[in-house]
Formats: C-alpha cells, sequence, structure tokens
C-alpha cells in the first residue's frame, strides 16, 4: 500500500504515513493501487492552494489538513499517466497553471512513486536539454552561422523555455523544430493548452517570419549533420496550415538540398485543402492533434475558430491518401478520454488510419478538474488500464505510442 504525500505551505515535501495514498479517475476519488518509481526527467509541483487528500483506515476520503496541499508530477517524454491526483478544489482560488498533472504516493521505503506507464521502451531518454554541454554547443552554433534569425530564436527556446525539439537544432541529433510564427485559429479555455507540456514550458510565438531558404538552411544542415526529423507545428507554435504558402515553399527547398531525414507536419487538421498542397510538396509524415474524436466534445474543448471537425476527418483522408506516414496525436484527460462515448469516438476515427500508422498518446496540459467540467457527462470513466486494453484490440493494426515515430526517410 503507498502513502499519500503532500507539501507544506513551504514547499516541503511530506509523507503522510497515517493516510493511504488517494488518485482521482476524474470522476471520485479512490486509492492509488498501481505505480511506477519517478521516472529521471520527472518534476514534482505542489498544488498551491489545493488540499490534498489521503484515504481513511476504512478507506475514505479524507482531507490531510489546513496547509498541507495536493503534489503532483510531469512525466518526461515516452510516459503516459494513469490518474489524477486527489485533491480539494477551491474555485475561489485562480485555476492551476495548464500542466500534465499525475498522482503521486510514496512507497513503504518513503520514495516516490507516479501513477503511470512508460509506453516506450526508452521513455524519458529522448531529451535534448540533458546534454551537458548544450550551453557552450549553442555558443559555438550562433558564431557559427550569426545571421541566422531562425537559430536566434531557437536559442531562446532552448535556453529560457526549455524546449526539447529546440535544443536539438545544436545538438545535432533527433527532431527539430522548424518555427513559423504561424497564427492560431484554436481558442480554448485558459484551463487548459492544446501542445505537449514536455516539449516547451511556457510557450510563446516566434517573434519573426522567416523565409523559406532560412527554414530550408537550418532542416538541410540538422538533416545531414546527424538528426533525423525537422518539423513544423511542434509546442508553441500557432497552426501551421494558415502558413501555408511559406510551409510548401520550405519543403520544396529542403528537398533541393538534401534527401535524407523526415519532413514532419504537427497539426490541427483545419485545413484540408492546404495539407493536400503540403503532401504534393514532399511531406513525409504528418500528426493530426485531437483532445477528442467526438464532434461536440472536440469543438467545446479545442473552440476552433473558422473549422468544424468535420475538417479535421477531411484532412485525415488527404493525409491517407497522399501516403505520407500517419498519427493521430491524442491529448488524453483520465475522466474524459477514457468514457466509453469518447473511446468508440476514437477506436471508430482509428479504423480510418492505414496499417503502419499511430496512435500517439500525450497527456493534455490543463487544470484537470476545471478541464472536466467543460464537457460535464453523467458517464463514470472505465479506467486507463481499460482504455489501453481497448486500443490495443480494436486498433491492433496501429502502434500505440507515446512517442511520435514518424517514418523515416533514409
Amino acid at each position: 500500500m503507498f502513502s499519500a504525500v503532500h507539501s507544506d505551505r513551504s514547499g516541503r515535501l511530506v509523507v503522510a504515513a497515517d493516510y493511504a495514498a488517494a488518485a482521482s479517475d476524474g470522476s471520485q476519488v479512490g486509492p492509488l493501487l498501481k505505480a511506477v518509481p519517478l521516472p529521471p526527467g520527472t518534476e514534482v509541483v505542489h498544488l498551491p492552494g489545493r488540499i490534498g487528500l489521503g484515504l481513511d483506515r476504512t478507506g475514505r476520503p479524507r482531507e490531510l489538513g489546513q496547509g498541507r496541499f495536493g503534489v503532483a508530477a510531469i512525466l518526461p517524454v515516452g510516459y503516459l499517466r494513469m490518474s489524477l491526483p486527489a485533491y480539494i478544489d477551491d474555485l475561489g482560488t485562480p485555476p492551476l497553471r495548464p500542466r500534465a498533472y499525475a498522482a503521486v504516493a510514496a512507497d513503504a521505503n518513503g520514495q516516490l512513486v507516479v501513477s503511470a506507464v512508460a509506453l516506450d521502451a526508452d521513455a524519458g531518454s529522448v531529451d535534448g536539454r540533458s546534454a551537458p554541454d548544450l550551453a557552450a554547443r549553442i555558443t559555438a552554433t550562433q558564431r557559427a552561422h550569426p545571421s541566422s534569425r531562425v537559430l536566434r530564436q531557437l536559442a531562446r527556446c532552448a535556453k529560457e523555455y526549455r524546449c526539447r525539439a529546440a535544443a536539438n537544432a545544436f545538438i545535432g541529433r533527433h527532431d527539430c523544430a522548424l518555427p513559423i510564427a504561424a497564427p492560431r485559429n484554436e481558442r480554448p479555455l485558459e484551463v487548459l493548452v492544446l501542445h505537449d507540456d514536455a516539449d516547451a514550458s511556457p510557450s510563446e510565438p516566434a517573434a519573426f517570419r522567416p523565409s523559406p531558404e532560412e527554414l530550408a538552411d537550418l532542416a538541410s544542415r540538422h538533416l545531414e549533420g546527424g538528426g533525423t526529423l525537422v518539423a513544423f507545428g511542434r509546442a508553441c507554435e500557432g497552426e501551421p496550415l494558415l502558413a501555408v504558402r511559406v510551409v510548401e515553399q520550405a519543403i520544396v527547398a529542403i528537398r533541393e538540398r538534401t534527401g535524407v531525414g523526415t519532413i514532419h507536419l504537427e497539426t490541427n487538421g483545419s485545413a484540408p485543402v492546404a495539407l493536400r498542397r503540403l503532401c504534393d510538396a514532399g511531406l513525409d509524415s504528418v500528426a493530426i492533434r485531437i483532445a477528442s474524436a467526438a464532434a461536440e466534445t472536440y469543438e467545446a474543448i479545442h473552440r476552433p475558430d473558422g473549422f468544424r471537425f468535420a475538417d479535421v476527418r477531411a484532412s485525415l483522408a488527404h493525409a491517407i491518401a497522399g501516403r505520407v506516414s500517419v498519427a493521430l496525436r491524442v491529448l488524453v484527460l483520465p475522466g474524459l478520454t477514457d468514457r466509453e462515448r469518447e473511446l468508440d469516438a476514437l477506436v471508430g476515427l482509428a479504423g480510418d488510419l492505414p496499417a503502419g500508422g499511430s496512435i500517439v498518446l500525450s497527456d493534455l496540459s490543463s487544470d484537470p478538474q476545471r478541464a472536466l467540467r467543460i464537457t460535464p457527462s453523467a458517464e463514470a470513466p472505465i479506467g486507463m488500464d481499460r482504455l489501453l486494453d481497448r486500443l490495443r484490440t480494436d486498433a491492433a493494426h496501429l502502434r500505440i505510442v507515446a512517442l511520435p515515430r514518424p517514418l523515416v526517410r533514409l
């Protein structure tokens, strides 16, 4: 049995050995029964103003006491949370900063554990920020290319915002973000954000609009220098399909310089015709990001501006017809994604993907309790374990992963 953990007013972590650990499934509070040791790179945070909950000797949820605040974990890339932290939400306080909060407890030795599962064998290992010489590499790369505005932007993203995909531009490995300062066409409520918390925190759009040639210079150097992928639409960017001309010309220019590596697009799929143009230009892979495959829920969470969920489905069809590697990037929130109706819709949408495609599961960054109030339901969630079992059974033709793995062009 795991013990409850809370933080005091100073932010110090305390194990409440007289209370069993509690967790929320998004609908109700119960015991935290399964957990893993904190993976390397996990960030443990306290939840200010939220009184933590534990289970007493009868198994009932109890407040841990005034000044004893909830604690949560932010997992590294490759892990998926299985339950939410249990706490009392005070609606008179500002919302929590939108992050992917997971339930935390302590084992019999007092070591912290987290309610999570690793979906990838190398979960947590793909992290450009771990390079000990990152600062030196940034300096050296900028000296070698002093006129590159793209590198200046990525240097700021890597140093100030700890963006993994920006840091990779200087390390010369894995995926590299290509900032294009695209506008946004989604207006979610302040209690959630529609990007992957592991990629950048906090986030802001690029401060300039690069030319296709500037993007192609950086992309070709990255791919020829050991990187495997360059990506439009990562992390803090807006919607790249709204800057289709720049992206289209950049793709053509990249392929004029190099034939190696993968050109990837992260998109909400809001402009089907624009996506078809990019496929025709030479795009290798695309991930279409959704927080729900049910139209009503999708529009309540994404709050799309100028498009509807039908456009997303049309974009998915264009990507499949364009014979690029296709993934559904699903932003997961326990208590929402694992509702039976939501899961039915997701399985139905996944059925449109060809064999070899992927469902990439990423935690939705949010104030979880307040985000769940956006789409209230009397339907109880079935649980994250059953969600994974269902996907592995009913979408067996796809890879179920937490790390984006588009087809790599050699």
